[in-house]
Formats: structure tokens, sequence, C-alpha cells
């Protein structure tokens, strides 16, 4: 076959990253290895095929995930070191690492001994700490993205990249292979760090068995089993395995999040207690004779290191543009990264159509027609294509997952494993008090079918949107439905009787009734002191739930204010205090000021407040008092003492 050298090969990017020859494809990007001209050292050189980097919200979650993934530090996960863009060329710059995927070595060997898949899985618990802590879960773990090194170290690789892609393309693919993904994620109930744990249960399954716990040619029906299946012992697969190992696996692959391992850190620790529990016999199980060297590492990579295909499962991409992506059948080491380059080229001399210059040959792309897959099991010059739309399509209908994944397509192979495109669409925003009709017509245009349920709501009218579930930005897949929560108008409550209650009762029978109180007024000679003696609202009526409703109380029977009637004529005095209620005495009493028959004092004082009925004295001027030598016999009689004619309250 004529080899194809790639368009980037040789490329300077921002003046330090020269790209040597690639490493690995994939649907997402392509993986180069690369110098570092500034610190002479080898690099990994991560591209973003032209289809993703031309699109900015994608760039900027990618660039994000990227400074995240920076931050870490750790012996177990492969380090980012840089990010940036040099025209249309969007990359991570990462740690180099002679290596091949656990995939491969795996596939190599056939199944671990317990032994080296223990050592496997305390690294990746290892690296999934640090993740973990950051604040994120990878979502993506498989064993494509786990380096074996060839001197023993094991990375964890590809961090953060699938939780970028998932969140901002429309097209999005179901997070981890299917052969790996956690019921969580099948049935859309949200991910946290026990979702790695079970991807991980998974894996040491297959690691200690050499096959996935659940395997079909369908494979929305392999994730119909991840929710429905509990994974069974590995002992039952391969008899003679430690119950220490069946415990585990079954512990990190419970279906409920809550029945597993709290973080990486338990799990951990349980491993390694197990591991102390077990004997050599036990951990080198199913391997050579040979006892293992204590001093040497539990695993190192054997497969050939120049077949390794990458770090990511090709995929088809189509218009691959500016970074081509190899042809199905050609492997890495077809393209050709020793032809020599005329002049020095840049990231600029690549056009921004993906339009190689004319000095390079043009890359054809060979993708795999829809609904096909290839099996990894058959040679590669031997492998033939197989229909499987319609069944997949079948198994959906027949499965009710439907709601779940939609009618999926077959987009490739990862590591022997199919990955599901599911077509992805955001609830859109509708304002609260939007008219049901409109909202009904913009969630159909937006690719949802729609369902309604009524609400009761104080605020919003009648007939018109309160919300929408799921919320407006949540993804969805095209065709699911979203409920219009829309409002029946306010809650309708009877008013009780609060007349003759006392104010607390009132309160009381108000809040009992989902009412509160409103105004209190006060009013006299109504009802009894103390006692409601009306209401805003009448009783039994309807009242909006949560409305107020006034209360009158009495204050007791009418009082009046006495008229100052000092210096008023007597008559005219008692027939106004008459008038107003009052019943009326005279008490006649001699004054030096005040002339005869004129009110010199009274008893209650001008101004008090007394009911009607209340007895009022009235003090009248008997004139002046006469000398004593002049008075009457009878009056000689009385007391001498003299009389004080001034005005008393």
């Amino acid at each position: 076959m004529a080899q194809i050298r790639d368009q980037l090969i040789g490329v300077v990017l921002d003046g330090r990253y020269r790209i040597e020859s690639v490493v690995a494809r994939g649907g997402m990007a392509m993986v180069y290895h690369g110098t570092d001209l500034r610190l002479d050292r080898e690099i990994a050189v991560k591209v973003m095929h032209a289809h993703l980097a031309s699109d900015p919200s994608f760039v900027e979650r990618f660039e994000r995930e990227a400074m995240n993934a920076a931050r870490l530090s750790h012996p177990n996960l492969i380090a980012v070191n840089d990010q940036s863009r040099d025209g249309d060329v969007v990359y991570l710059v990462m740690e180099y690492l002679e290596s091949v995927t656990l995939r491969k070595e795996l596939k190599f060997r056939g199944r671990f001994t317990p032994r080296q898949a223990i050592s496997v899985v305390d690294a990746i618990l290892a690296a999934l700490e640090a993740v973990h802590e950051a604040g994120m879960i990878h979502r993506d773990l498989k064993p494509d993205n786990v380096l074996l090194g060839t001197d023993g170290q094991i990375k964890l690789a590809d961090f953060g990249l699938a939780r970028a892609v998932t969140s901002e393309t429309t097209t999005k693919t179901l997070i981890g292979t299917v052969g790996y993904v956690a019921p969580e994620l099948v049935t859309r109930s949200g991910a946290d760090e026990r979702t790695d744990l079970y991807t991980l249960g998974i894996m040491f399954y297959e690691m200690l068995t050499g096959s996935q716990p659940y395997t079909d040619d369908v494979p929305i029906q392999v994730a119909y089993r991840h929710v429905h299946d509990r994974v069974t012992a590995p002992s039952k697969a391969v008899p003679g395995l430690s119950p220490q190992l069946d415990a585990l696996v079954l512990w990190a692959t419970s279906p409920k999040p809550d029945d597993r391992p709290e973080s990486a850190t338990a799990m951990r620790q349980a491993l390694g207690e197990a591991r102390l529990a077990m004997t050599d016999e036990q951990l080198d199980f199913g391997g050579t004779s040979d006892a293992a060297d204590p001093t040497e590492p539990a695993l190192t990579a054997t497969a050939d290191i120049d077949e390794q295909i990458g770090l990511e499962a090709p995929e088809p991409v189509p218009g691959t543009g500016e970074i081509p992506k190899l042809s199905t059948d050609e492997t890495p080491a077809e393209v050709d990264s020793t032809s020599e380059i005329p002049g020095t080229l840049t990231a600029a001399a690549v056009s921004a159509d993906g339009t190689p210059p004319v000095d390079l040959p043009p890359i054809q792309d060979e993708p795999t027609a829809v609904g096909e897959l290839e099996s990894d099991d058959e040679p590669r010059d031997s492998r033939r294509r197989r229909p499987v739309f319609v069944g997949l399509v079948a198994a959906v209908a027949a499965l009710g997952l439907a709601g779940t994944f939609g009618i999926a397509k077959a987009s490739g192979v990862i590591g022997g494993e199919t990955e599901q495109e599911v077509v992805m669409a955001a609830v859109p925003q509708i304002e609260a008090g939007t008219a049901e009709a409109e909202a009904r017509q913009i969630l159909e245009q937006a690719g949802f079918a729609v369902s309604t349920e009524t609400r009761k709501h104080a605020d919003i009218a009648k007939g018109t949107v309160i919300e929408t579930r799921p919320a407006a930005g949540e993804q969805l897949q095209e065709g699911s439905s979203v409920t219009l929560v829309t409002s029946d108008g306010p809650e309708m409550v009877a008013v009780p009787t609060l007349v003759g209650k006392t104010e607390d009762e009132a309160t009381k029978a108000l809040e009992d009734a989902g009412l509160k109180k409103g105004k209190v007024s006060t009013v006299e000679g109504q009802g009894k002191k103390g006692r409601v003696v009306s209401q805003s609202t009448q009783a039994e009526a309807q009242a909006e739930k949560g409305s107020a409703v006034d209360i009158t109380v009495s204050s007791g029977p009418k009082t009046i204010a006495i008229p100052d009637l000092r210096g008023q004529d007597y008559e005219a005095s008692y027939k106004r205090l008459l008038g107003m209620g009052f019943r009326v005495a005279r008490d006649d009493v001699y004054s030096e000021y005040t002339p005869k028959g004129k009110v010199v004092a009274m008893y209650p004082g001008p101004g008090k407040k007394r009911t009607a009925d209340t007895l009022v004295i009235l003090k009248v001027s008997k004139g002046k008092e006469p000398p004593k030598d002049d008075k009457p016999k009878d009056e000689k009689k009385k007391d001498d003492k003299k009389k004080d004619d001034k005005p008393k309250g």
C-alpha cells in the first residue's frame, strides 16, 4: 500500500513543539510523538480534529478541561504540560511514555494473574484519588485509556476529554465504551466519583477473566444489562480465583451507586487488605509456576509497541480537513514520517480548509459505512463489514430504551468496543408566563415531544407556563419528552367564620385555612370587648390561598368626651349633657368669681371619656358667700369653714 505522509509531520507549533510522527488516531484527535525544542525532550502532542477545533464552544470547554488537567500532578497520571492554538491547530502537549494500552496487553496475554490485575487497579485508583480530589470525574475509563510502560509504569490518560466533547456537541457519544458504561450514565441519572469505580470494577473483572461480563452483538443490549443485571463473580468464569477478588468486583459493580465504595480511597484500602490476605499461590493463580520477583514490577508491557494502534480507537471523522486521519485499513506505521519536507513547515503552512500544500499528496479517507462495524477478532486483511443498523433499531424498540438512547448509529470501533452516537439537544429557555400554545410550539420546533401538567400558582396567570422539566439548558436526546408545567391559577380556600372570636382565635383559624391575618382595626360600641365584630371577606367565601383577611375587633362600649361647661349657664349645660346621653346632678356652691347660675366645676372633668348614662355632677354658683354675721340662724349651725369656690376637676 502506498504510504501517505501526514501534513503535520515536521510542523513546529508555536515555534517550540515539532511534530515527529503519528502515535495514535481517534475520532476526536490525533496523537503525535514530538520534541520540545526549548527543553530538548520527547513529548506527546494531541491535536484536535478540524471539525471540533472550528467549534468555539467546544474549544472553550476543551481549553478549560485542559487547564484543569494541567493542574493535576500524580505519578499515575499522564501529565498535561501545555495547551495552545497555533493558527487553526488546537493542541495539548503531554508527557510521552513508551507504552502500550492496557487493552493491547490484555489481548496479548489473554488475562492477568490476580497480582498483575491488582497492581493495575491500585495504580488507577491512586490516579482517581487525585482526579476526584480536584473535583473531576473521568467518565471514560476503559483499557484504551490506561498505558502500561515498558518500565512498569502504569498511567491513566485522557481524563476530562470525554466530558468536554459530550458537554458541547449536539451529536453526543455515550460516555464510555458501552461495555464499561455505568448504569447511571445509561439512565441519565447523574454521575459522580462512584461512576468511575463501577467502570474500574468492570475492567477488574475483564483483567481477571479475559472477557467483559456483558457482551452482545447489539451494543444497546449490553447497556440494558448494565442497568438491569448484576455482574457475576469472576470465579464463576475462572474457577479457583480468590473469594476476596469476587467480593471486590461485586462491590465496585453494584448497580446502585450507594452500594459501591464511597471513594477511590476506600476501594484502594480494601484492595490492599485483600492483597495482604491472599497467599502467593492465590496472587499468581493462572500464571507461571515461578514465584514473582518482589523487586520487579508485577506487570510490564510485553506487546509489540510498534504495532500500537493508539490511545484512542479509530472512529470515522467526516470532513477530516486540516488534520487528516489514517484510512481504515492503515496503521500509524504506514504514515511516512521520514519523507523530506521542502523548507521549514509551520502550522500556518496547513491551509485553512485542510488541503495540504501542493507538494503533499491529498489524504484519502475511507470512512466506515453507516450501520456497519468491524470485528477486531478477525485478521485485518480478512475483515468484512456486518450490517447491524436494522438489528440495533429493533433492539431499541424491543427493550424499550429508545427514550434513553434514541435511534443510534454505529460510529466505529474503539478497542474492539462499539460506541453509540446519540443526537442531543438543549431544552430551550421558556419564560414563566408564556402562553401554553406558544411554549409547546417552541419545544416541538426544538425536536422534543411535549407533555403537560397543571399546578396551582399564586403569581402566574392560569394557562401560562410556570416551568419546564427538565429545566432550560439540560441536554436531552432528540425526541425525548419535556413536561410543560402550566398554571391553573391560585389555589382557593374557604374563609372561616371569625366574628365572635378573640384576635388570637381568629389568627389561628386563618392559618389553619391557609390564609393569614391582615390589617386589624378597632371599633367602639360594637360587640363584646376584645372580640371580632367584622371581617373583610365573608365567611365561607372563596379566597386565594395565602391571602390576607382583615378583621375589626371591638374595643368595648362607645365612650364620649365630656365637654368643658365651666362658666356656662346651668340650664344650657344640663340640656347639652342630657342630649349626649349622660345623667346630670346639680350641686350649688358659693363662688367668689363665678356668677350665680353658672357652672363652677364638674365631675368627671372636661375631656374625660365616659360611656353614655354616666352621671356628670355640675357644681353651680350661688353667688358670693354672704358675711358670717348676716347669715341666717340655721346657717350659723354649719361649719364655719369657708368653702373653696375655686373650680375643681
